[in-house]
């Protein structure tokens, strides 16, 4: 075996590790950009929760509107089924306040993820720039 078949073989070699590389970090960057996902959709069903909950007091305001005080009983349970949605209200707003905090000190774990994504990027064209590098040779 000639000089240039080892050349030949060692330069495979080495690309199919680069390429390997890139692969595990674009695998590495879908990853993280999952788990974000992730995270956006369970903040946006608590605002879907909310907005049920207000739609719902609004009937029941709607309705009691409409009763008046035609029948008093009637008034004061829609008066009191008010009430009770309004603590689900505070009690779901409690639990995304507490959420918020927490993912306040996530955030700035995310930051430290964005940066990292971003040095994995910039790896990840050092790599594709030195396999251009090798295929001109």
């Amino acid at each position: 075996m000639g000089k240039t078949e080892v050349k030949t073989a060692g330069f495979i070699m080495n690309f199919q590790a680069h390429l390997d590389d890139v692969m595990n970090g674009l695998k590495a960057i879908e990853e993280d950009l999952d788990e974000t996902l992730q995270q956006i959709l369970v903040k946006s069903s608590g605002h879907i929760q909310l907005s049920k909950k207000l739609g719902e007091m609004e009937l029941i305001m709607d309705f009691l509107k409409e009763q008046g005080t035609d029948e008093p009983s009637k008034a004061k349970n829609l008066i009191k089924a008010l009430r009770k949605k309004v603590y689900e209200c505070m009690e779901l707003l409690i639990s995304q306040v507490q959420k918020s905090m927490i993912k306040a000190v996530e955030a700035l774990s995310d930051t430290q993820n964005g940066i990292i994504m971003i040095n994995k990027l910039s790896k990840f064209i050092k790599k594709l720039e030195m396999m251009e590098g090798m295929i001109k040779e």
